[in-house]
């Protein structure tokens, strides 16, 4: 099996969380994961509502961090080694697949406006393959253009 291929890994431009703002990353993160919790891969998520607020917060932190926002997430937990944090739960092209299927039923239930949606999908899609620490194909995995 070969070893995977990283894709560029595009940040979202600044002007889309200027024109969006925190709220609606939060909001989107929120729907996505509520999705995500109800899906095949809700397994890896934890039960108790608490502890799954709680890692829906860490995980919005860290992508309005990443989309130019405020920085909490750095502040509270440190620079992230996305693909190594993620090691003790299994993800492999299945969840991926899964991941990206329900961020683009999230799209439409959050309302995220379409000017910011192929920015943020462009850096999403390529960094979910850096979350894959478990293979089960030989082939790389497929890209997923929004368009499609």
């Amino acid at each position: 099996m070969i070893d995977l291929e990283f894709p560029p890994l595009p940040t979202p431009a600044p002007a889309v969380f200027a024109a969006l703002g925190e709220a609606p990353l939060r909001e989107l993160v929120r729907i996505h994961h509520d999705r995500l919790r109800a899906s095949g891969v809700g397994h890896l998520f934890p039960a108790e509502s608490k502890h799954f607020a709680a890692v829906v917060d860490r995980i919005a932190d860290y992508f309005v961090a990443t989309a130019a926002g405020p920085s909490a997430f750095t502040r509270a937990h440190g620079p992230t080694w996305l693909r190594s944090q993620h090691f003790p739960i299994t993800i492999d092209e299945t969840a991926r697949n899964i991941w990206l299927a329900e961020l683009l039923i999230a799209f439409d239930e959050a309302a995220f406006p379409e000017a910011a949606r192929l920015a943020f999908w462009n850096w999403v899609e390529a960094l979910s393959i850096f979350l894959i620490n478990r293979r089960t194909m030989i082939t790389q995995p497929r890209r997923y253009p929004l368009a499609e």
